[in-house]
């Protein structure tokens, strides 16, 4: 008998230790990347070890797991079973299985997935969950805490900037590199990058963005003619929509460095019960760290589709009404800015210029800007009386001040404002007038881009500032298309005098009798290549049959590359204008693929490739040739 009680006290006493019973309400956690799916809740006894998730992207898209598991200590626990919950409001009005591997339906009421798992050992303070065969690994949390603390920061301690008074000072105009540097602690840098037009050059179209990356720093220069600003992707900085995606503004001849915290970063924005760290996860230095960290902590505010002062139709009249609402909201903000007592003078004159411009801006995309914020629900009428009462002639224009100078070269040139000072009298501007000369100057580019090299005199009208490239330009062209004329002449054909939605049906009657396969595309687009590299071996295998392959891109794929890429890819070659391209109707992006038969008749469409794609061109065009 004793030794039965022995035995069922020591069983009760293992038990006991294998884990703790608690429950942790909104737990501090890294996550690998996104959070899309959030812990909320966990839940630890004897039997199991419960994990209650918010499914963030449920209002918004289709969504699945592929599996789960947690480790901790060295140690794999398996998901034992799984409920999604559909709420109404606060209450529950379903619950049921969840299975893994199905894809669930947006429905923003189905965002609670419970998932039970073998008990964690007792004591742990600390465990990682992660989805398990997940191609993009897209829900996996390193470290996911059960002591309701926040991870310690990793970075000094903040020191706030000291206000000497001095304003904003103009810049004058320097082509050359824009630099900066970015360093992760403790994390790697690996899935940091940057995306968007800010990498192309707006008078030539070339990408020359460079960057080197170690472990755990990035350097990032672009060659620009005034201020540039990259969409980069890294750490969670902000809680809304694109929350880990954000500009900075890069100017020639300045410094910017970045120190990040990720897991600080998150906890910045998080509802953790523990609270939030003392500060917001990264740390700005060089002679332009104090303006980006005005754009860090104001993002939401100048992202306009976000923008929370921007009205909503219904709330007033007509657009004159719409536009003075705006200008007294960002005027509100303004006057709330200026008293902030930890900017400096600096960095207040020039969210005031980012206000302006964002005002400017909202006014010139207002019309698609009020659809979207009435989630393009507007009556027709209400439609049509906002395009009948929309001007750009503005009373408040005259009260804008850093468009007047060079204080406006801390952002891109964009010749979307100039139809806004040229109907506010604003045209005798330096910014204005150099505005003017980049258009000037792409135009003499557009020309550069189809393949004609221009004389001297043609460069020469250019303005001064943009000379130098547009000779470069020219006379890179000229060899690209020395290097064609020797090597590959045969390859490369003008673009047809048709409209773009008539381009390929035109090519495919040049060649009639012939079966016609088509290939949109783009130097820089990856999947693009590796679709062309792909199909080398199947174009050899149909050499000599009655079959054409041509390769359609636009002025966006640089000189340089495109002339490589005929070099080395057996085909016909159009480079088309991208005027005409956008023409051409591509249904979703590139590569796109198109078969014609021998009579000029669309057989077959294909966006995007994969080897079942590869396979099924094989099919298609052994097809139309028989």
């Amino acid at each position: 008998m004793k030794q039965n009680i022995t035995s069922a006290l020591l069983a009760l006493l293992c038990l006991a230790a294998c884990t703790d019973e608690r429950v942790i309400d909104r737990p501090a956690f890294k996550a690998a990347s996104g959070t899309e799916l959030l812990p909320v809740k966990v839940e630890q006894n004897r039997e199991a070890t419960t994990l209650h998730f918010h499914i963030r992207c449920a209002d918004w898209r289709n969504w699945k797991m592929t599996g789960a598991r947690l480790e901790a200590g060295g140690q794999s626990f398996a998901c034992l079973q799984g409920r999604i919950l559909t709420r109404e409001g606060a209450e529950v009005i379903a619950d049921e299985p969840f299975e893994f591997g199905k894809e669930y339906e947006r429905d923003a009421r189905r965002d609670s997935v419970i998932l039970t798992f073998e008990p964690l050992p007792r004591g742990t303070k600390a465990f990682d969950f992660i989805e398990e065969n997940a191609q993009s690994g897209p829900w996996t949390f390193r470290g996911i805490r059960l002591d309701n603390k926040l991870y310690p920061e990793l970075l000094t301690a903040y020191k706030p900037r000291k206000d000497d008074g001095k304003p904003l000072e103009p810049l004058t105009l320097k082509y050359g590199e824009a630099n900066a540097t970015f360093t992760m602690h403790g994390d790697s840098i690996k899935d940091f990058g940057w995306v968007g037009d800010p990498s192309c050059d707006p008078i030539t179209g070339d990408y020359r963005v460079k960057s080197t990356k170690s472990d755990f720093t990035c350097q990032y220069s672009q060659p620009v003619y005034s201020a540039v600003m990259p969409l980069f992707i890294g750490p969670k900085i902000d809680a809304y929509a694109f929350g880990d995606q954000f500009n900075m503004i890069l100017i020639p001849g300045e410094t910017l460095t970045v120190d990040f915290d990720p897991v600080a970063c998150l906890a910045s924005v998080m509802d953790f019960a523990a609270g939030k760290p003392a500060h917001n996860g990264y740390r700005l230095g060089g002679t332009i760290g104090d303006l980006n960290e005005v754009m860090l902590d104001y993002r939401r505010h100048f992202i306009l589709s976000l923008m929370p002062e921007l009205p909503k139709y219904d709330e007033v009249k007509d657009f004159l009404e719409w536009r003075e609402r705006l200008w007294q909201n960002i005027d509100t903000l303004r006057q709330g800015v200026m008293k902030r007592k930890d900017y400096t003078r600096r960095q207040k004159d020039f969210l005031q210029l980012r206000m302006e411009r964002a005002y400017v801006r909202a006014n010139i995309l207002c019309l698609g800007l009020i659809e979207w914020k009435n989630n393009y629900a507007l009556p027709d009428s209400a439609l049509a009386h906002l395009r009948n009462t929309y001007t750009l002639v503005d009373p408040h224009a005259k009260d804008l001040q850093y468009f007047r100078d060079g204080r406006s070269y801390y952002f891109p040139l964009k010749e979307e404002v100039l139809p806004y000072f040229e109907a506010n009298g604003l045209t005798e501007s330096e910014p204005y007038k150099m505005t003017k000369a980049m258009v000037e100057a792409k135009e003499i580019s557009d020309v550069i881009k189809q393949g004609r090299v221009l004389p001297e005199s043609e460069i020469e009208k250019a303005h001064p500032y943009y000379q130098r490239v547009l000779r470069e330009f020219n006379d890179s062209t000229r060899v690209q298309l020395e290097r064609l004329q020797s090597g590959a002449e045969e390859r490369k054909r003008p673009t047809p005098d048709v409209p773009g939605d008539r381009l390929l049906e035109h090519i495919a009657r040049e060649h009639r009798g012939k079966v016609v396969f088509f290939d949109l595309w783009a130097t820089w687009c990856g999947p693009c290549k590796r679709g062309i590299e792909a199909m080398e071996p199947l174009k050899e295998e149909l050499e000599g049959k009655d079959i054409v392959f041509v390769y359609l891109t636009n002025e966006s794929s640089s000189m340089k590359d495109w002339t490589e890429s005929v070099l080395k890819i057996p085909g016909l070659h159009y480079r088309i204008p991208t005027s005409k391209w956008k023409e051409i109707p591509i249904p979703g992006g590139i590569p796109q693929y198109y078969l014609y038969d021998r009579q000029g008749r669309r057989l077959w469409e294909q966006t995007g490739f994969s080897s079942s794609v590869l396979d099924e061109i094989r099919q298609q065009i052994d097809h139309a040739l028989r």
